[in-house]
């Protein structure tokens, strides 16, 4: 008998410490939070958040999810008084080698500092198969300390998950989403043990995250500016430089051949594009560099945000440049031009393979930007096709005249004929290129108003 009881009290307490997020009572009992938008609870949710007063003195919560690193990791609840990360009070379940527990942390900024308080204890702990699990117990009302908010209110919550360093959360990334207002008091029990029901026209919508803020309508517009300068107007314009000089060779404009005016003009509407995208992204962080710092740690400075960051200022630092090296070019006759051919070609080819590198890393490791991230992928990875094949067969064609030009065998008609071909892959790389642009465009237009 001793042993049956002892066998069944082992059975509860292994299913208790194994717990999961259950969210059958979620919207009755008990709010209910996930992300990213439009998941599925028990499925394919990173996060899942559960929050339920009790008798009006305490809140109970629910942080369940799959850190990138369950062994070393942390998935995270921010309430915060804006949708952007800083000044935000931060209940987190945290997993470092085998254990796992509740976490209470104030964030001013991009870092964390933790506080030990009993205004949280942990409840319930558990990591399985990559998940980990907690439930905390979080006292309502005046804390004492203006870092640890009074949670009976409206805020809006913010998910993110990420990895350790040194036992702390650290920058996680992108693996983060923004839910509009919600009333964190609206369901439990008050304190006459009375089911607490009031509406809460704050939270409507809140897992649905169509509502963008005036942070993620910057970020938005960053991406389709960046996607259409760099894919559509300036490669296009590099296009013109390298293959297009011999073509329309007695028009002019504006004294110069038709070559350069559109090589020209092309750029400078893909260079002003990548300035005012430039502002726009500077504008949503706060005017803060999220690329790699050297009071940084590893994790951020490896980031792929800090990578695409610092790829992207790279790229369009040398756009920047070009038209100014070209003001001081040299004499076309003079024995230094080719020299600065070659070194004006290979800084503005390597500038648009830093744009490109920069866009692949969005659309790989951006989940939040796009509301379909895989067609996204997709599209980008026809884009590249598209525009490598296009480079390709332009060059073959290029090394072809030079050599008919070496040995005289070429005549006038020949030279039309290839010049027209070469028009035509122009012109469908350009139609190529806008609509695949234009479509990755709308997927960032469409995205889930959830990237903080």
């Amino acid at each position: 008998m001793i042993l049956r009881l002892l066998t069944g009290f082992l059975f509860i307490q292994t299913s208790l410490a194994q717990g999961t997020f259950d969210p059958s009572t979620c919207g009755q009992t008990k709010g209910c939070l996930f992300a990213p938008t439009g998941c599925v609870p028990s499925q394919d949710c990173r996060i899942s958040f559960s929050y339920q007063v009790q008798n009006g003195q305490t809140l109970q919560m629910e942080i369940s999810g799959q850190p990138p690193n369950p062994q070393a990791g942390f998935v995270a609840v921010g309430f915060s008084k804006d949708n952007s990360m800083g000044d935000d009070s931060v209940s987190a379940c945290v997993s470092n080698n085998g254990q796992t527990t509740g976490l209470l942390a104030y964030t001013p900024a991009k870092s964390i500092t933790v506080k030990n308080s009993p205004v949280q204890t942990t409840i319930q702990a558990s990591a399985t198969n990559g998940n980990v699990y907690c439930v905390l117990r979080r006292q309502l009302g005046n804390t004492g300390d203006a870092q640890i908010f009074d949670l009976n209110g409206t805020y809006y919550v913010l998910m993110a998950d990420g990895p350790l360093d040194n036992g702390i959360p650290t920058y996680h990334s992108n693996n983060r989403w923004v839910l509009p207002r919600t009333d964190i008091g609206r369901y439990g029990t008050n304190a006459f043990g009375q089911t607490i029901q009031r509406d809460d026209p704050g939270s409507q919508g809140a897992t649905s995250g169509t509502q963008h803020s005036t942070n993620d309508k910057l970020k938005i517009a960053h991406g389709i500016l960046m996607v259409l300068a760099w894919s559509v107007f300036i490669f296009t314009g590099i296009l013109f430089a390298r293959h297009f000089r011999g073509h329309w060779p007695n028009t002019t404009m504006l004294g110069v051949k038709m070559w350069f005016n559109f090589h020209r003009t092309i750029n400078m509407i893909g260079v002003g594009m990548t300035i005012a995208a430039f502002v726009l992204i500077f504008v949503a962080n706060g005017w803060q560099w999220s690329g790699p710092k050297a009071n940084a740690s590893t994790a951020e400075n490896q980031a792929w945000s800090s990578i695409h960051s610092i790829l992207g200022l790279l790229a369009c630092v040398i756009a920047w440049a070009q038209p100014l090296n070209a003001v001081f070019r040299c004499n076309p006759e003079s024995k230094a031009r080719p020299i600065f051919n070659m070194i004006h070609r290979f800084f503005g080819f390597s500038a648009w393979l830093m744009a490109a590198a920069a866009t692949m890393i969005a659309v790989v490791h951006f989940n939040g930007m796009f509301s379909n991230r895989d067609a996204a992928l997709g599209l980008y990875i026809a884009y590249i096709a598209v525009a490598g094949l296009t480079l390709i067969v332009l060059e073959l064609i290029f090394i072809r005249n030079f050599f008919v030009s070496r040995r005289g065998v070429g005549n006038e008609i020949e030279m039309v004929r290839i010049q027209r071909l070469q028009l035509a892959i122009l012109l469908l790389y350009i139609v190529c290129a806008v609509g695949l642009a234009v479509a990755i465009c709308v997927l960032i237009g469409l995205k889930p108003g959830d990237l903080a």
